[in-house]
C-alpha cells in the first residue's frame, strides 16, 4: 500500500474509531495512536513540520518563499549579482570597500589631498595612480604678460613683446 493510501486509511480509522468508541475517551486513545502513525507516514512522504521554523521574511531572498509555523512567508531580502563587476582594489579608494564577485574588496588606491603649486624654474610632477580628493591649484601671475617679457623670449607659452631702444653710442669725447 502506498504512503498516500496509508495516510488516508489512517485518517479514516481515526474518524471511524471516534464514532465507534464514542465520547472523549475513544477520541483521545485513537487520536494519540493514529496521530503519531499518520505523522510518521507524512514525514516518510517528504512532508516537513514547520512549527519549529524561525525564519522571517528578512531571512528569505526576495521572490522566494518558505513555510514558517504553517504559514507561507514571502522573502524580502534583496541580493545583488556582482559577478560582472570589473573593479579591483587598485581602483577603489584606500579604506573604502566594495563587493566584487560576491567577495568584499578593500580599496588600495592612494588618496591625494589638494595643494597650491607656484610655478618655478623646474617642472612639477603630480603623480598619477591616485584619487584626487581636493583641487590642485596652480597659481597664476597677473604680471605674466607679453608686454612684460623681453621681445623674442617665451615664458610659459607667452612670447614677449617688450623692446628697449638701444642707447646711442657716446661720441669719442668731443
Amino acid at each position: 500500500m502506498s504512503s498516500g493510501k496509508k495516510i488516508t486509511v489512517g485518517m479514516l480509522i481515526l474518524a471511524l474509531s471516534g464514532l465507534l468508541l464514542g465520547g472523549a475517551l475513544g477520541y483521545v486513545l485513537t487520536h494519540t495512536y493514529m496521530s503519531n502513525k499518520v505523522l510518521n507516514e507524512m514525514l516518510k512522504e517528504g512532508y516537513v513540520l514547520t512549527n519549529d521554523a524561525t525564519a522571517t521574511a528578512d531571512d528569505i531572498v526576495n521572490g522566494k518563499s518558505g513555510f514558517v509555523d504553517g504559514q507561507l512567508v514571502m522573502g524580502n531580502i534583496r541580493v545583488f549579482d556582482t559577478s560582472d563587476a570589473t573593479a579591483t582594489s587598485s581602483v577603489i579608494v584606500k579604506g573604502k570597500t566594495a563587493y566584487i564577485n560576491g567577495e568584499l574588496v578593500v580599496g588600495a588606491l592612494p588618496v591625494s589631498y589638494g595643494e597650491d603649486i607656484m610655478p618655478t624654474t623646474t617642472g612639477i610632477n603630480v603623480q598619477g595612480g591616485q584619487y584626487l580628493a581636493e583641487d590642485i591649484i596652480i597659481r597664476g601671475c597677473k604680471d605674466l604678460l607679453a608686454s612684460n617679457i623681453r621681445k623674442g623670449v617665451e615664458i610659459f607659452g607667452i612670447t614677449g613683446t617688450y623692446y628697449i631702444e638701444p642707447e646711442p653710442e657716446p661720441d669719442g669725447g668731443e
